[in-house]
């Protein structure tokens, strides 16, 4: 990441037959790779097995995770794009998010067309990530809609942003079909204020959105947590919404 001066290792799921298909497959770029895929990698032991539902699910796409850092709050300030402060965390930073996203769209994403056989172009190409990086799929969504036409936005990390992000919503001018996949639980805070929090802040986020003419799906979950499983096994709704026709 040459904007960081730091080095991250980037998990990836192809699909088997890549090398000899001559197909080319959609790509869905993500936060927190390295709990996508093994649960050894993943930080609390446990990952979405997102390479079996894929192949459960019978889905086509690569899926390029790039992994966080793990020093300290630094997560936080690389996956947050705008300033903020987290009293139960502990953590205030001014938010690199958009240095992260400079990685993804000029670094990352080039190399990955250039070496793997992807469709490259705007419709094909999407975002997700969950918590923080839900939050980074959300903003990735808005600003760079030039780039991800589809963005997954699980248990989005908002309420200590939320009015920065009501103002990128206000400001964001879509330059084709753009489509929000958002959810979250009831369970994932640590009261239920938390959830009824985090539900207006997203239903209003997504009320501006749709005055712009984007596509949105909500999925709230009434036993719904913050963790790897949760995600797991909500994976066959969420890859599925990547491949409907709107």
């Amino acid at each position: 990441m040459t904007q960081f001066h730091e080095q991250r290792t980037i998990h990836m799921y192809l699909p088997d037959d890549y090398l000899y298909s001559q197909k080319r497959y959609p790509v869905l770029y993500m936060f927190d790779g390295h709990n996508l895929f093994n649960d050894e990698d993943a930080t609390y032991g446990k990952s979405w097995n997102l390479a079996n539902q894929i192949l459960w699910n019978q889905k086509e796409l690569i899926v390029v995770g790039q992994e966080c850092s793990h020093h300290g709050n630094d997560r936080l300030y690389e996956y947050s794009p705008y300033p903020f402060a987290d009293e139960e965390l502990q953590a205030m930073g001014e938010g690199f998010g958009e240095g992260t996203m400079n990685f993804f769209i000029h670094e990352l994403k080039p190399y990955i067309d250039v070496h793997f056989p992807t469709l490259s172009q705007r419709e094909t190409t999407w975002i997700g990530g969950s918590s923080c990086g839900g939050a980074m799929a959300l903003y990735a969504g808005m600003r760079h809609n030039d780039i991800f036409s589809r963005s997954l936005v699980l248990s989005p990390y908002l309420i200590p942003t939320s009015e920065y992000f009501l103002l990128e919503a206000d400001h964001t001018n879509f330059v084709g079909p753009s489509s929000f996949y958002i959810s979250w639980g009831a369970l994932e805070g640590s009261s239920k204020h938390a959830f009824v929090q985090e539900t207006k802040i997203v239903t209003e986020i997504a009320n501006r959105l749709l005055k712009k003419g984007a596509h949105i799906q909500f999925n709230v979950k009434p036993e719904g947590a913050h963790t790897e499983s949760d995600w797991e096994q909500e994976a066959p709704v969420f890859l599925n919404y990547l491949f409907q026709n709107e």
